[in-house]
């Protein structure tokens, strides 16, 4: 959680020879595909019970956001706190929930008009996840590297981007059942989603 921290006081600190700053909200929606089940052991008789994957699902992220604007190109940090679920159908269908924090490091230029493009990396650290599946325990790496490549539209203090967000550092989670002595699996649960984001200027000169 430091490391986030450092991450996002250093850039903000650039802000000096910015022409214009603006802080603001920002919200929208997740569409993951990733979480992958790369080996389940027997389950009482089901000997052959492989998960390949999850099913995709959608999910949320909400938080605030600093951007420094430099003629057509811009800097701009995020803090925000995501959370989505996979679906894995193990009859019945469980589920994992992950919760985490995200603070993408956003370089962008502007194209024509409105249009923005941005790309940069994204800092993640995992606050919990949780399979719904009862007596199960669940470990994972908690903090992750990504990168991530977007488009956006801006109209004075409201701006929209959809991005792609793919992890790059290697994250497993282990769950282990306390039921059935060898019901064990691996989760790859490295990012792989689409971002679709708002944003709302709360200060600086957009009018």
């Amino acid at each position: 959680m430091r490391k986030i921290l450092f991450i996002l006081l250093v850039t903000l600190s650039v802000s000096v020879n910015a022409q214009k700053s603006e802080f603001g909200i920002q919200a929208g929606i997740n569409y993951n595909f990733s979480g992958n089940l790369t080996e389940i052991s027997e389950i009482g008789e089901a000997a052959d019970d492989l998960i390949h994957g999850a099913e995709s699902k959608t999910g949320f992220h909400a938080g605030v956001y600093y951007k420094l604007n430099y003629s057509d190109l811009f800097l701009k940090g995020e803090l925000l706190y995501t959370q989505f679920e996979n679906s894995f159908d193990m009859t019945p269908v469980y589920t994992m929930t992950t919760k985490k924090i995200d603070v993408p490091i956003v370089v962008g230029m502007k194209v024509f008009g409105p249009v923005y493009i941005f790309a940069g990396p994204d800092f993640q650290y995992i606050l919990d996840e949780d399979f719904s599946l009862s007596n199960t325990e669940v470990t994972y790496d908690d903090f992750t590297v990504g990168l991530h490549l977007g488009v956006g539209l801006e109209f004075k203090r409201i701006s929209f981007d959809l991005r792609w967000d793919k992890g790059l550092s290697g994250s497993e989670s282990e769950l282990v059942n306390s039921n059935f002595i060898n019901e064990n699996a691996t989760l790859d649960n490295r990012p792989n989603q689409l971002v679709f984001s708002i944003n709302y200027a709360l200060t600086g000169d957009k009018d």
